[in-house]
């Protein structure tokens, strides 16, 4: 029976962090297993709030805390770090702004993993997504979405995860939703310190899923249920985020080795994106995307081949 260790990056969200520690406290059926549970924090907590913490995970029946301070900003460096950070082989992450609201998620969890000994991710679902018939064709004929559950659209988008309440069975993926990932820890044995995925690391989840492919099977488990809150908190203001989903969307091509066709999907996919923020109004987004469309068009944009090869496009 396995162990497991839970990450949760966090900044400045103390009450969207409370809840969320407050439901895995009050995970069940967890007598023989050892939960450690590592906040990473890139804020300001302060100690007696991370004592209150401790007395809550305490309350498991192997349960410990750990924090962890960052000196370096950004999502994707909390995730890169945490690693060397915890100790089981199991390493779930969480969202600060998740609530598990199924007493039986972790153990579910650990479940999934000893059916199958191939797996070296799974991942769950957020409540209450999902899309309209003229939406997934929308998603589709934009390349937000592929027609298939557990694929990426050509462009690398995952808009195919508004789709998975439709799944009654466990199946095979490309990507998680980074609110509720877990995988084998030695499966992200690959991970590095990406100097572009800074601040808020849009895609963050499609890299760790794509790097822990390497080493065997990722699967939804259909029954592994959460309520993601999705604090209106923003790390970051519209044109930054649309920007970053450009730039991180092209280097995550190029860590596939992606082929000139998905390049152009991609163009096609932010051009609509763009259009679409402009008839909002909300220009901000729309410069974001006009930005990242140039920077993927600039021949003489940075290839960090140090970090994905000599194929960058």
């Amino acid at each position: 029976m396995s162990d497991v260790s839970i990450i949760i990056c966090t900044r400045n969200r103390i009450e969207d962090l409370t809840r969320c520690i407050q439901s895995i406290a009050a995970q069940q059926q967890l007598e023989h297993t050892a939960v450690e549970l590592l906040i990473v924090d890139d804020g300001d907590i302060s100690g007696r709030q991370v004592e209150q913490y401790r007395d809550m995970v305490s309350g498991l029946p192997q349960g410990v805390l750990k924090y962890h301070k960052k000196t370096r900003p950004g999502v994707w460096l909390s995730r890169y770090e945490a690693l060397s950070l915890v100790r089981y082989d199991i390493v779930l992450y969480f969202d600060d702004d998740a609530e598990l609201d199924d007493q039986l998620y972790i153990r579910r969890l650990l479940d999934t993993y000893d059916q199958d000994k191939t797996i070296v991710g799974v991942g769950g679902i957020a409540k209450g997504l999902h899309s309209s018939r003229a939406g997934k064709l929308l998603g589709v004929l934009t390349f937000q979405m592929s027609p298939s559950l557990g694929k990426l659209s050509p462009s690398s988008l995952a808009g195919s995860l508004l789709r998975w309440s439709e799944a009654t069975e466990i199946f095979d993926t490309e990507f998680f939703h980074g609110c509720n990932m877990s995988f084998r820890k030695d499966a992200l044995r690959d991970m590095k310190p990406y100097p572009w995925m800074t601040s808020y690391a849009v895609a963050d989840d499609l890299y760790m899923c794509q790097l822990a492919s390497r080493y065997g099977k990722l699967v939804i488990n259909p029954d592994l249920t959460i309520i993601h809150h999705e604090s209106p908190s923003s790390r970051d203001k519209a044109g930054k985020v649309a920007k970053a989903t450009a730039i991180n969307h092209y280097y995550f091509l190029a860590l596939k080795k992606a082929g000139a066709i998905r390049y152009g999907a991609l163009l096609w996919t932010l051009s609509y994106l763009m259009l679409k923020e402009t008839l909002r109004r909300n220009f901000n987004a729309a410069d974001g995307y006009r930005q990242g469309v140039l920077f993927i068009l600039n021949p003489r944009k940075q290839k960090y081949n140090e970090y994905l090869g000599p194929a960058v496009q």
